[in-house]
């Protein structure tokens, strides 16, 4: 009696170790950088009326669309940050049943954001801003999280 009451303890730290590793192995994270950020610090040379489209590509790179607007043309320029989360409980299934069932939890945040540059007729900048700056929380959240 006196032996198994002495190896209770290492046998629960080795169950509960085991879990831990099984628990952390149905984890993932995820991150998707689409595009290069555009700060304000990159558009301060930009000057109404003076700048053209050629030195705007020089020095932050060509847009990822142009379009056309009632304003004249619209160069726009995208960028978002997702990143993901997610906790797999059927990992810890894995280890007493043939089949695992997913039974996962996620978070997902998404932040798409955009430059747009508006151009008259001779491609001189007429007017520019960002659509959406960052914000503490992002566009879209994924619950239970």
């Amino acid at each position: 009696m006196t032996n198994l009451a002495a190896r209770s303890p290492s046998i629960r730290l080795a169950v509960g170790t085991l879990c831990i590793l099984v628990l952390c192995a149905g984890c993932s994270v995820r991150r998707v950088v689409f595009n290069d950020v555009v700060t304000t610090e990159q558009i301060n040379f930009i000057r109404i009326g003076q700048t053209t489209i050629l030195e705007l590509a020089d020095h932050i790179g060509a847009p990822d669309e142009v379009t056309e607007s009632e304003y004249g043309a619209v160069a726009l320029y995208n960028w978002s940050d997702t990143k993901s989360a997610a906790l797999d409980f059927g990992a810890l299934a894995r280890l007493v049943l043939p089949y695992s069932p997913t039974l996962t939890l996620n978070k997902t945040g998404i932040t798409p954001e955009q430059f747009q540059v508006v151009f008259d007729p001779q491609w001189t900048v007429r007017a520019y801003g960002f659509s959406r700056r960052t914000t503490d929380k992002p566009v879209v959240w994924f619950w239970p999280f």
